[in-house]
C-alpha cells in the first residue's frame, strides 16, 4: 500500500485577480458614475427580495462598500457583505462578510473556524453569481422609494 501526504490546496494568483476583475467590471454596471459616502441604492430581484448597496468609504484609489439583504422571510439568514474596490488595479474583493473579517489565503483543514481551504475565492465568487444574478435580473428602485 502506498501511503501519499494529502495535496494542499494552492491559491491560483492569476485566477483570483481574474474573478475580482470581473466583480470590479459587473460592480461599476450597477453603481452611479459620481457617488459619495452614505449614499445608497436598492437593488430589486425579485419583489420580497431588494438589496441595498451602500458607500461607506471613498478614497482617491479606492471605495468601500456594503452590499446587503434588506427583506428576506428567514431573519437569520441576512446575508451582508463589505467589498473594496482598487480603482487603480480595477478590482473588487470581499473583505467582510458578517463578522468575519480578513480572510487568508488559504486555510488548513480542519480548522477551528469551519473554514475552507479555499474560502477566500468562494467568498469572491459568492459576489460574482450575486453580481451576475443583479445585472441580469435586477433593476434600480426608484429613488423616492429608498427615502
Amino acid at each position: 500500500m502506498l501511503l501519499t501526504k494529502p495535496r494542499h490546496y494552492q491559491p491560483q494568483l492569476p485566477d483570483f485577480l481574474s474573478l475580482c476583475e470581473r466583480n470590479y467590471a459587473r460592480l461599476n454596471r450597477l453603481l452611479p458614475k459620481q457617488f459619495s459616502p452614505g449614499e445608497h441604492w436598492l437593488i430589486a430581484i425579485t419583489e420580497q427580495q431588494h438589496y441595498q448597496l451602500t458607500v461607506l468609504e471613498c478614497g482617491p484609489f479606492t471605495t468601500r462598500l456594503k452590499i446587503e439583504l434588506l427583506a428576506t422571510t428567514a431573519p437569520l439568514l441576512k446575508p451582508s457583505f463589505d467589498v473594496q474596490l482598487y480603482h487603480d488595479a480595477q478590482l473588487a474583493e470581499v473583505v467582510r462578510v458578517a463578522k468575519q473579517r480578513q480572510f487568508a489565503a488559504r486555510y488548513p483543514y480542519p480548522n477551528p473556524q469551519m473554514m475552507q481551504p479555499d474560502e477566500k475565492r468562494q467568498i469572491n465568487q459568492l459576489l460574482a453569481d450575486w453580481l451576475k444574478l443583479c445585472t441580469e435580473q435586477g433593476y434600480l428602485v426608484p429613488e423616492q422609494v429608498v427615502k
